[in-house]
């Protein structure tokens, strides 16, 4: 009887630690970090990939997140994606709540709205995944 009874013990203790598993959240680090220039994106599905640099690429795609909430995006500056590409400064602002970025960027066509979750920001890396980006054309 005995035995049964610490089997039991046991398995309500494993139960019991598995039940509780620890939420995952990412550990974002200093809110700091973000500030600066974010370069060469690795794409995987929603994943992105960056970076960090001392300046935006002069012909290829780049983000800043500046003081003051200030954000500026190196992008095409035309529709057409077929090379040669030429590529503009767009001006935006940007705010954090938790670890979801809200950005609102200009782009050829309008305004953007991207909804970005912080996956976790290191001194040289930033990956984020791409919740929602929703586009606005000016008529």
């Amino acid at each position: 009887m005995r035995t049964i009874l610490k089997i039991i013990c046991v398995f309500s203790i494993a139960v019991l630690f598995l039940a509780c598993e620890k939420e995952n959240n990412p550990e974002l680090g200093d809110t700091i970090s973000l500030i600066g220039y974010w370069v060469d994106p690795q794409i995987n599905d929603s994943i992105f990939t960056f970076e960090k640099a001392e300046k935006l690429p002069d012909n290829d795609y780049g983000l800043a997140f500046k003081e003051g909430q200030e954000f500026l995006e190196r992008k095409n500056s035309g529709w057409c994606g077929t090379p040669p590409i030429s590529y503009s400064d767009y001006a935006g602002t940007w705010n954090l709540d938790g670890p979801i970025i809200n950005i609102t960027v200009g782009y050829w066509g309008g305004i953007v709205d991207y909804k970005w979750r912080i996956i976790s920001i290191e001194k040289n890396k930033l990956i984020i995944y791409k919740i929602n980006e929703e586009y606005h054309l000016e008529e």
